[in-house]
């Protein structure tokens, strides 16, 4: 275990970085996906006409139904597709959304690996308009009734999730521009749980960042404060629920999910864990369970509650977790991935400075290229 810590000017960034070996009995296989993640229909993948382009990328819409109720107004998949202007088979980095609230931590991270890697890779960053989980709803349910629906609707819009990113590499896949042996995926808190049923559910995925994520759902639903918090305790005040029952109930729901009931699918030397110690979210138990149940990936923990640690991804953060994340990528589906080993300490490197970010947004437009 390495501690790094990290200072310019006023800021810090404290660490633990884990780069550990798996348990002796661990034993990793890749299989096919399970119920209720199993099927999808192939619906068209519609791509827009170029709306923006950088120096390596043409960037365009990409959209496509969703294999179920996604909360989407018009049940769509959307995104942004920074497509190479080079020919040639290239990897694809698709980057989860934060559902429902910031779309920076993506943002930032599909236009500046976009840049980094340059014309060796494709990015598309799904959007996340709609949340997975309508917290507001579920917080001011009138009756346990209406609470069970929406919690059941719920089900079915993390289902479609995985379901519809299985769908998106089936596609991925099949383009001649790239190569389906380099498609890798980062998700943020709840789309890294996503993330994470997604890799035990799609062997063709070449490696995964889970950060913020958890397993044992049932302890996240129990335990996590904020909006997740406001939930539960409006289901215990307003309906007589008990803890124990609201941690059943949450259980029983999500359990075919849940990444402890896919041993032997993960392989560790293909995902980053990123988690925070303090986290007021997912607790210690969910993220060693992952940890665990994952074979002991790398696992750099920042020693902060859940939402500081998205700083990490920011100049006020120094941008280590976002260097992290770039490393692990370059290692896993770059160019040159099979020169580089994956898993050990790295040094420290100071920022850089996305400049396209920056420059759309001088010019009053947003990360999805619509004026501000």
């Amino acid at each position: 275990m390495a501690v790094a810590l990290a200072l310019a000017g006023s800021g810090c960034v404290l660490h633990v970085n884990r780069d550990l070996a798996p348990p002796s009995d661990f034993k990793y296989e890749p299989q096919p996906a399970v119920t209720p993640f199993e099927s999808f229909d192939r619906e068209p993948v519609v791509l827009s006409e170029p709306f923006d382009e950088t120096r390596k990328h043409e960037i365009v819409h990409i959209s496509f139904p969703s294999s179920g109720r996604n909360g989407n107004p018009e049940n769509l998949v959307q995104g942004q597709y920074f497509r190479s202007k080079e020919p040639g088979r290239k990897s694809l980095v698709v980057v989860m959304p934060i559902w429902g609230t910031s779309d920076y931590p993506p943002a930032k991270i599909s236009e500046g690996y976009a840049r980094r890697a340059g014309n060796d890779t494709h990015v598309i960053w799904i959007y996340g308009d709609t949340p997975v989980f309508p917290w507001n709803e579920l917080s001011s349910a009138p009756t346990e009734e209406s609470f069970r629906e929406l919690a059941h609707d719920s089900v079915e819009r993390y289902r479609a999730a995985v379901v519809d990113m299985r769908r998106l590499v089936d596609w991925a896949a099949a383009q001649p521009e790239i190569d389906p042996d380099r498609i890798a995926f980062v998700g943020f808190s709840m789309s890294a749980l996503v993330t994470a049923t997604l890799l035990a559910n799609e062997p063709r995925i070449a490696g995964g960042v889970l950060m913020m994520g958890a397993a044992r759902f049932s302890d996240v639903f129990a335990l996590c404060r904020n909006r997740a918090g406001d939930v539960r305790n409006h289901a215990m005040r307003a309906f007589g629920w008990t803890i124990d029952e609201y941690r059943d109930f949450f259980q029983e729901l999500f359990e075919p999910a849940d990444p402890v009931r896919f041993e032997g699918r993960y392989d560790p030397t293909k995902i980053l864990m990123i988690d925070a110690m303090f986290d007021d979210c997912m607790p210690e138990t969910s993220r060693a369970a992952l940890w665990e149940i994952t074979g002991h990936p790398e696992r750099v923990t920042f020693l902060y509650q859940h939402r500081s640690t998205f700083y990490s991804l920011t100049p006020l953060g120094l941008n280590v977790s976002r260097r992290k994340i770039y490393r692990f990528l370059d290692d896993i589906v770059g160019e040159d991935r099979a020169c580089v080993g994956h898993g050990r300490a790295r040094a420290f490197e100071f920022l850089d400075l996305d400049h396209h970010f920056v420059e759309r947004r001088l010019h009053g437009i947003d990360a999805r290229g619509r004026e501000v």
